[in-house]
Formats: C-alpha cells, sequence, structure tokens
C-alpha cells in the first residue's frame, strides 16, 4: 500500500484538493485548525511573558488564519487581508479586526514550522473525514505526502506574496 504517493488499497491516487471546504464545511474546518491551535503550550513562561508586554500581538488569530487560508486555496498576504473585510467566517477569525499584510507576511515567515506543524493534522482530520477511515494509523508514505502539501502551501504563498511587491 506504500508508495511514493499516498494510495488506497486500489491503488488509486489521493489528491488532497488545494480547497479542503470541497471535502468538509467550512466550520468544520475552522473547528479543526482552533482545536489543533488549542494544542499548542500557550502557557510557556517566555510566551506568556511576551503577550502581556505585546498585548496587540495575536498570535492564535494569526495561526487560525493562515492556516484556514492556505487550507482553503488562499495564498497571498493581501487576498488574506482582503477577505478578513469581505467574508463572514475570515472577519469571525479575526475577530473584526484584520491584519495587515505585513503582518500576515512577517507571522508566515516567522513561524513557518507551527504552521507546518498546524496543517498537517487538518489534512489528516480531512482525508479521514472524507474516506471515512476513523482512526486507523495512516501508513508512513501518506504521513509524508501530507507533510509534503503543507510545505508546498507555505511556499506558495511565500512566492506569491514576492511576485506581488
Amino acid at each position: 500500500m506504500t508508495t511514493e504517493n499516498a494510495a488506497t488499497e486500489n491503488d488509486e491516487q489521493i489528491s488532497l484538493p488545494l480547497d479542503l471546504t470541497e471535502w468538509v464545511e467550512k466550520t468544520t474546518l475552522l473547528e479543526w485548525i482552533e482545536e489543533e491551535v488549542d494544542k499548542f503550550d500557550w502557557k510557556h513562561p517566555e510566551l506568556e511573558a511576551y503577550l502581556s508586554r505585546h498585548p496587540e500581538y495575536r498570535p492564535k488569530m494569526l495561526l487560525c488564519l493562515l492556516a484556514y487560508a492556505y487550507a482553503t486555496q488562499v495564498f497571498t498576504a493581501d487576498e488574506i487581508v482582503g477577505k478578513c473585510n469581505a467574508e463572514v467566517i475570515y472577519r469571525l477569525i479575526c475577530q473584526d479586526n484584520p491584519p495587515t499584510q505585513k503582518e500576515v507576511t512577517r507571522f508566515r515567515r516567522e513561524n513557518r514550522g507551527l504552521l507546518k506543524g498546524l496543517l498537517v493534522p487538518v489534512f489528516i482530520r480531512a482525508l479521514k473525514s472524507k474516506f471515512q477511515l476513523g482512526d486507523i494509523l495512516l501508513p508512513p508514505g501518506l504521513k509524508r505526502y501530507l507533510l509534503d502539501q503543507a510545505v508546498e502551501r507555505l511556499d506558495i504563498a511565500r512566492h506569491m506574496d514576492r511576485v506581488e511587491v
């Protein structure tokens, strides 16, 4: 069952859609992202100290916002900020206080590892939901494919923002 690319038992290629809302509802996707973000260690003393000195910094919101955007085929900082002003679910994520393009770009650059670590479990949940896989363990080849998909989305965002400048 393991190949270079992820495959089902029938050797059909699994292809994660660029927009996961093709597989799951927008609200479900956002719930998954928020649940995964809540699993991070937000009680770390250094983080708490930094946040108390910089209350304007909203890492949870930015993680949710960027993860949702990258999971729904929205990559450029400009497009993300635009959606924060135009679409209900994005306004909900940023609590009607959208970040700037500069904040989005900087956060992505400084938190690439966190974003990658957030996207992979969301992709796993989408895959398990779509194919009704329950709690089975995924083969290493499939996990690698999903990690590659997360990296690819982050790379797309970085490259598209460079082109826009």
